[in-house]
Order: structure tokens, then C-alpha cells, then sequence
């Protein structure tokens, strides 16, 4: 520590305005010694931090003590900002997953609707084609029960066989391809909604606290917690 003041202050300044220190690592050579703690605290510091950090801002007030307070006041105001910014991602990702919930809801409703159509036309169709069979039986000899009862058959069918056969195959047909689209469709809308899961997952997961992140006395915070270890090395080493 043998460098006069104005080297030091030198230092400094080129290290801000390189971009080598940052607000963080003026606390921290804050708290190694009573002098860099004055010299890192001059106003002409923090304006530079200010004008880098903050330069949507206008420039600096003269109604607050220091040029430092002033930068406090300015990255409360935008962590508070970017908070409500994160806040808002979590909802608009979350209404998202909603709605591919919802769709996902109304396609199984869809699958449900056309699977129902498709057994009843099955149903209907292998009525049908037992009453072609009768039909064709009634013109060939066999016994009179056998022959009563395909009559019976036939005389309940007022519909015309052929072509209420050809209408049911062409209904199943046209409700196996609804179906498999429907399915498509279905995966296709549960990858979505895994995606969104994940990317919801993403914004709420922060293994790291950044330093948009520290408490609302986060400058002042970080001096004294820097002490307070600073003290403990101290004890450890004179033990």
C-alpha cells in the first residue's frame, strides 16, 4: 500500500472503465483496508458504474448524498422491474400450459365422440351383413325353423342392405382416419405441453443467485458480509 492516492484512484478508475471492476468488486476491496474503502466510495466511480449499468436512466441528481446511494436507488428500482418481468414470463408460460391442457381435453372429448361412432357403425354393419346372409339363405332349401327365423331377419331390415352397408364402411373409414388424426394430434399437443413444462421450469430455477438478485440493501449487504468473513479469516489465522 505504499502507491500514493492518486495512482490507486488511477487503478480504479481504469479497472470501471475497462469493465474489470464492477459494483461488486468495489465492495469487496472496500472491506480490505480503511483506504481503498474511502477511495472505492468517490463519486467519480460510481457515476461511471452508473452511466454503464444504468444508461436508460437520466443523469445524475444532486438531491441524494452520494453518487452510490443514487446507484443503490437505481438497482432496486431495476431489480424490482425485472422481477415483474419474470413474474409475467412465469404467467404468460403457465396460461400457455392451460391452453395445451385444454386443447388436449377437447381432443381426447373429439376421440371419445368418433370411437363411439365407430362401434356403433361396427355394430350396425355386422347386423347388416347377417341380414344379407339371411337374405341369401332364404333362396337356398333348409329346414322351416331355419327358414322363419332368416325370414324374420330380413323382414325387420327396412333399409336397403347393399347400400347401408356401403354407407357404414365408407363412415368407419372416414372415423378411422378422424381418429388418427385425432391421435396425431393429441401427441403432437402433449410435446408442446412437456416443452412449456420444461421451459417453465427453466424460468423458475435459478441455481445461482445473480446480483440483480441481492436483497434491498443490496450494496451495503455486500460490504458488510465481506467484513464479517474477512473477520472470521482473521480469527482462524491468529488460532
Amino acid at each position: 500500500m505504499s502507491l500514493p492516492d492518486e495512482l490507486w484512484r488511477w487503478i480504479l478508475e481504469l479497472g470501471v472503465d475497462t469493465s474489470c471492476l464492477s459494483y461488486k468488486d468495489l465492495c469487496c476491496l472496500a472491506m480490505s483496508c480503511r483506504r481503498l474503502n474511502r477511495l472505492s466510495k468517490e463519486d467519480v466511480l460510481w457515476s461511471k458504474l452508473l452511466s454503464f449499468d444504468f444508461p436508460k436512466y437520466p443523469s445524475s441528481s444532486t438531491d441524494h448524498p452520494s453518487t452510490k446511494s443514487l446507484y443503490q436507488i437505481r438497482f432496486e428500482k431495476d431489480k424490482a422491474k425485472k422481477l415483474l418481468a419474470e413474474r409475467r414470463a412465469v404467467l404468460r408460460i403457465e396460461s400457455q400450459i392451460h391452453e395445451h391442457k385444454r386443447k388436449l381435453h377437447e381432443i381426447e372429448g373429439q376421440l371419445a365422440t368418433e370411437n363411439e361412432k365407430i362401434k356403433a357403425a361396427i355394430v350396425e354393419l355386422e347386423n347388416l351383413i347377417k341380414v344379407r346372409e339371411a337374405s341369401t339363405a332364404l333362396k337356398v332349401w333348409q329346414p322351416a325353423i331355419v327358414h322363419s327365423r332368416q325370414k324374420q331377419i330380413v323382414e325387420h331390415c327396412s333399409v336397403p342392405v347393399d347400400s347401408r352397408i356401403n354407407v357404414l364402411e365408407m363412415e368407419i373409414k372416414l372415423c378411422k382416419q378422424q381418429i388418427s388424426g385425432f391421435l396425431k394430434a393429441k401427441k403432437h399437443e402433449n410435446t408442446r405441453l412437456e416443452a412449456t413444462k420444461d421451459r417453465l421450469a427453466k424460468v423458475k430455477y435459478r441455481p445461482l443467485q445473480s446480483l440483480e438478485g441481492c436483497s434491498s440493501n443490496s450494496v451495503d449487504d455486500e460490504l458488510i458480509n465481506n467484513k464479517k468473513n474477512s473477520k472470521k479469516l482473521k480469527r482462524v489465522k491468529k488460532n
